[in-house]
């Protein structure tokens, strides 16, 4: 509904409402930095006409739309065991037909198989970005990496890859970018795979190796407190924190 009127969508128009509308009784939705990203970005999926009637956010009632997701949460949570095993049963056959891979002629499980499906930017905090579209990936926004000889993944009729790559020398099998921040996401191997596991190995042989030296970094940082360079001090700083509290150094992540 649209200033009390009740309003027809079009299909990409309303898909990008549904989004905010099971938000509704979440935080995010009273935050202004979010309705602000998210009505920009709903505006610029919405046809020409629509544009021109829908100019104020808080005219736009997304109460129904919310009801009709609540509905829905309580009838999956109504489900019969019979009903929940058949559901599990699909997931499953899913699975076996695109979560496993062959690396060096064993067969390895994928960790997150599934591309990310679109919706609305959380972030962390109070991130400048909260409310902004996730827009959905294409089969043209994705990179495959396999050797030359394997069975290429076919993408979905109509649609190709971006690229097909070879390279031996990473361990993904597939990337795209995101449309938020511009991150490079990744399809990786399960935690559980051979190969995960020798990089893991690897990383506690560096750790052991680390032990040989630590009296002298420490040392180091502390003599780096006193340097007349803020960028210096800084780093020296940080890599007290880092080794006091056992800090895991990494990339940012996001909330999704």
């Amino acid at each position: 509904y649209y200033n009390g009127k009740e309003m027809k969508l079009s299909e990409e128009t309303e898909e990008v409402a549904t989004f905010y509308a099971r938000m509704l009784d979440h935080d995010y939705t009273t935050k202004l930095a979010f309705n602000n990203n998210f009505f920009h970005d709903w505006r610029e999926v919405m046809t020409e006409s629509e544009r021109a009637k829908i100019t104020d956010l808080s005219k736009c009632n997304f109460k129904e739309m919310h009801a009709y997701f609540v509905q829905k949460s309580e009838e999956r949570k109504a489900m019969t065991k019979e009903e929940k095993l058949k559901i599990k049963e699909k997931n499953e056959e899913i699975q076996k037909e695109y979560g496993f891979c062959s690396i060096d002629g064993h067969k390895e499980k994928i960790g997150n198989f599934k591309i990310e499906p679109p919706g609305l930017f959380r972030g962390r905090g109070e991130h400048p970005k909260m409310g902004k579209l996730k827009k959905r990936v294409q089969p043209e926004d994705v990179l495959i990496n396999c050797s030359k000889d394997s069975n290429i993944p076919k993408p979905p009729t109509g649609h190709k890859w971006k690229e097909v790559r070879h390279d031996p020398n990473v361990t993904w099998l597939a990337s795209w970018t995101e449309n938020i921040q511009g991150q490079v996401k990744y399809v990786m191997l399960n935690p559980s795979s051979k190969l995960k596991g020798e990089k893991d190995w690897q990383k506690y042989e560096t750790a052991r190796k680390l032990a040989q030296s630590i009296d002298k970094i420490r040392a180091e940082y502390r003599d780096d407190w006193k340097s007349k360079e803020m960028r210096i001090r800084q780093r020296a700083v940080a890599l007290y924190f880092i080794d006091r509290l056992a800090l895991r150094a990494g990339n940012e992540k996001d909330e999704d």
